[in-house]
């Protein structure tokens, strides 16, 4: 699915189980079976490439073969995935990426967290699209909320988060809040809680939640109203993720010791194992 999600529209990829020896002619003979007709031309990158394209009866043209233009090899990658990541293509890094949500009430830090580390990781953050929504509707009269707000919100939200995360670098991707935490928005909004946004909330958890705490005082940045809520909205939070499998951990004390806890975490997180 990863090559044919890469591919240009006008290149048909085939996949064929990786259950032969490695030698050219079972899998020249396999080539042939599966392909609507036999090759003239046959491109690798291998110094096999030769031999298993005169099985076939076909041209053999060799690409980068020193591995001078793309200096990796998926025996490479294999061995070290997180410090390759960007050469996977992007339907890969999406799905074996490592996803980090910064969760938490109003004013905890989470924004900042949220994009010092992805600084710090060179990768990408998924910015809090609740805010942006907000920002466009903050001068109507009636500021009323609809519940299917909140559902499109989330949904936009994961929308970006799949987008960036195929630009993922080093297997992570940080995310400035999630569908988890505009449940909580809703129930300081909306009253009663919304089975339909809480079930997208479950489709789509993460690999760790860093709750920020509420441990230093509230801050207006021109878009905050919810003082009086903060608490409640923490333990709130607090509540929704220990109802989930995933682990977390809560942030606390200042800029500098949420950074180095985080990441600290996220190290952890992000060693991948070898693959076979």
């Amino acid at each position: 699915e990863w090559l044919m999600a890469a591919a240009p529209s006008n290149v048909t990829v085939l996949i064929t189980p990786d259950d032969l020896p490695a030698a050219n002619e079972p899998w020249a003979r396999r080539a042939l079976e599966i392909l609507p007709e036999a090759p003239s031309v046959a491109f690798t990158s291998e110094a096999w490439g030769p031999g298993w394209a005169a099985e076939m009866g076909a041209d053999h043209v060799s690409v980068d073969l020193g591995r001078e233009r793309f200096p990796i090899s998926g025996r490479t990658i294999r061995s070290d995935l997180g410090g390759n990541f960007h050469w996977l293509v992007p339907a890969g890094r999406a799905a074996l990426v490592r996803r980090v949500v910064l969760a938490g009430a109003e004013s905890t830090g989470k924004t900042t967290l949220a994009q010092d580390l992805a600084a710090r990781y060179a990768t990408v953050c998924v910015p809090e699209y609740g805010r942006w929504y907000w920002q466009g509707r903050r001068h109507l009269a009636d500021q009323s909320w609809d519940q299917d707000e909140f559902r499109r919100i989330a949904a936009t939200h994961h929308q970006m988060e799949a987008d960036l995360a195929r630009m993922a670098r080093g297997g992570l991707v940080v995310l400035d809040t999630d569908a988890l935490v505009t449940t909580v928005w809703q129930r300081r909004y909306g009253g009663g809680a919304d089975p339909a946004l809480g079930e997208l909330a479950g489709q789509h958890q993460p690999d760790l939640y860093l709750i920020c705490a509420p441990d230093f005082a509230w801050m207006q940045d021109g878009t905050r109203e919810s003082a009086d809520h903060r608490l409640a909205m923490h333990d709130h939070t607090v509540e929704l993720v220990e109802r989930t499998d995933v682990p977390f951990e809560i942030l606390t004390g200042d800029h500098p010791a949420r950074m180095a806890r985080a990441g600290d975490l996220i190290d952890r997180l992000t060693d991948f194992e070898e693959l076979t």
